[in-house]
């Protein structure tokens, strides 16, 4: 084999090893099993919320509480669950599903952080229940930080609109805070930003994993 030839032969290689990585980075995102339960989990809870402040249930506004920590518990688990059901998916060791993974893992840490800062200012007595209503603000502005983050790491341009809804959310339930209509859009809001999402991802896996 002469040089030329070699030369050749390499250089197709790289292609292909280039191709193999292209493909790699925009396979398709596999995160869509979590955001349904999340969502799911979350969107009950805001759900259950705006039910107990509008004095449709007999319980007393103490379980709240109680709801969001079972929340916080049940979701625990199920993350783990369907964690356990990935190993070895094709597709899950891309660039795309690897800053999915990341970047949602840093977001439930930031928003479980900021819940027990404010948590800790009301039982220091230095900060009211109220402010509480701000957490769904904060919860969706970091939602759109992490689809845009993923979106342009997997090249999943669609994640750039869910982005938009989620800080479109956050401005709404601005306006509408300290009223317990906040509660009730924010629901159907999580539903529009992580269900639909992660149900476009479900369908998208079959045809587009490499």
């Amino acid at each position: 084999m002469t040089e030329l030839e070699i030369a050749k032969e390499a250089a197709n290689d790289l292609d292909y090893l280039r191709t193999l990585a292209e493909e790699g980075r925009h396979a398709p995102l596999m995160g869509g099993r979590f955001a349904i339960m999340w969502g799911a989990l979350i969107s009950a809870a805001l759900l259950i919320q705006w039910m107990i402040i509008t004095n449709q249930t007999p319980f007393d506004t103490n379980v709240i509480g109680i709801v969001w920590l079972a929340i916080v518990i049940m979701g625990s688990i199920g993350s783990a669950v369907l964690g356990s059901t990935m190993k070895g998916k094709p597709g899950v060791g891309s660039i795309g599903n690897r800053a999915e993974n990341i970047v949602w893992m840093a977001a439930g840490f930031a928003i479980l952080a900021y819940w027990l800062a404010i948590l800790a200012g009301i039982f220091m007595g230095k900060a009211e229940h109220a402010i509480l209503d701000t957490i769904m603000m904060m919860s969706f502005s970091i939602y759109g930080i992490c689809y845009i983050t993923t979106g342009s790491l997997s090249g999943n341009h669609s994640m750039y609109g869910f982005a938009l809804l989620c800080f479109i959310a956050a401005i709404i339930n601005g306006a509408l805070i300290h009223q317990p209509t906040a509660y009730l859009v924010a629901a159907g809001f999580v539903i529009l930003t992580t269900i639909v999402p992660g149900i476009i991802a479900i369908r998208r896996e079959p045809a587009q994993i490499v």
